[in-house]
């Protein structure tokens, strides 16, 4: 036998192609075409696209609206695989907004042109932005401990959360740098009480995104807004602006999911929601009193450690609105709370009721 026919006899044969995998489609035909935003993630939904499960039940990583192939395993157990756990409808526009207005504080942030201020107004800066980017790199943590549990159903708020924690993570970087940038410290760490309660919450996602957008992210909200106002130089008001319009995307999701969320299961949930609520109110003394943000904050405020009795007074207007917003956003969202639910060290803070 020659070479060649011993190399034929050793090559197998060329198989015929069969093609079966052609068939094997929901909705041939369905085309989209891009709108005055491009091909967005919610233009897509059309037809069985758009169609959203109240369960999903596929336990691999299969795509929505793709054709199952029978006898692939199970990749994982997805605890959240209800519609109810997750679902906000603004999550696709969320996450289209989140990636056209990503920042980079490296490059968006001049760092040369903030001005030199005294020391005590750079100490309490860089106490601020300690605290800031600790509360940012608390929300990666908390999101990365829920977003592997989400099944793929809703690949709209897995992405969007995706977005969400990139954000933190950026604000976590950002607000490190203005840090040490100022006088070359970080600030003490926060007493974490909060912190810890985020993390360890384990009810399930929608008893997570109470904590993280009512009880911290109207806090975070606020300390943006207020940064912004008093940041004395136009650098430091961009850096706090940037991070504001992310918060505000954030809690746009976050609002939107307590409310369906709630809404779906009724009023014997919400009251289990309020009762959970009533530790946690524990946690927000020990907050509210912890002398070292606060203080910080009045000598921004009041532009200087001699003004610190007059930034006091805005740092007052802070605790108030930061209660107030928060049983606004409990109430908007279906949890009955009021002042009077609150602890009397809690209620000190708010005016008296008439």
């Amino acid at each position: 036998m020659s070479l060649s026919e011993e190399q034929e006899q050793a090559t197998p044969a060329r198989p015929t192609p069969k093609l079966d995998w052609m068939q094997d489609c929901h909705e041939w035909g369905v085309k989209v075409e891009p709108g005055p935003h491009g091909l967005t993630m919610g233009s897509i939904n059309t037809g069985i696209y758009g169609e959203i499960p109240d369960v999903w039940d596929e336990m691999t990583r299969m795509p929505r609206g793709a054709y199952p192939v029978e006898g692939v395993p199970r990749i994982d157990l997805y605890s959240l695989n209800a519609k109810v756990e997750v679902w906000a409808d603004n999550a696709a526009d969320l996450y289209e907004e989140a990636v056209q207005r990503r920042w980079d504080p490296k490059v968006d942030i001049d760092w040369a042109a903030i001005p030199s201020r005294p020391r005590a107004v750079e100490l309490a800066m860089s106490q601020l932005c300690t605290e800031l980017g600790q509360q940012a790199a608390i929300e990666v943590e908390v999101l990365g401990q829920w977003l592997h549990r989400m099944c793929y159903g809703y690949h709209e708020v897995k992405n969007f959360l995706a977005t969400e924690a990139f954000d933190a993570a950026r604000h976590t970087e950002a607000f490190r740098q203005r840090a040490v940038h100022g006088g070359g410290v970080l600030g003490l760490e926060s007493a974490g009480a909060l912190n810890r309660r985020l993390l360890e919450i384990r009810g399930g996602w929608t008893e997570a995104a109470v904590g993280l957008y009512i009880i911290r992210g109207t806090l975070t909200l606020l300390l943006y807004r207020y940064g912004e106002a008093y940041a004395g130089n136009a650098v430091d008001q961009k850096l706090f602006r940037l991070a504001l319009q992310d918060k505000t995307r954030h809690m746009a999701y976050g609002m939107a999911h307590l409310k369906y969320a709630i809404d779906q299961k009724g009023s014997g949930y919400a009251l289990g929601l309020k009762k959970g609520l009533s530790t946690v109110d524990y946690e927000l003394v020990k907050e509210l009193q912890d002398p070292v943000l606060w203080e910080a904050l009045a000598i921004l405020f009041g532009g200087g450690l001699e003004h610190i009795e007059a930034g006091m007074a805005v740092v007052n207007q802070v605790k108030q609105a930061y209660l107030e917003q928060s049983l606004q956003r409990l109430q908007a969202v279906g949890i009955d709370k009021s002042a009077s639910d609150l602890l009397p060290a809690l209620q000190a803070y708010l005016p008296p009721s008439e």
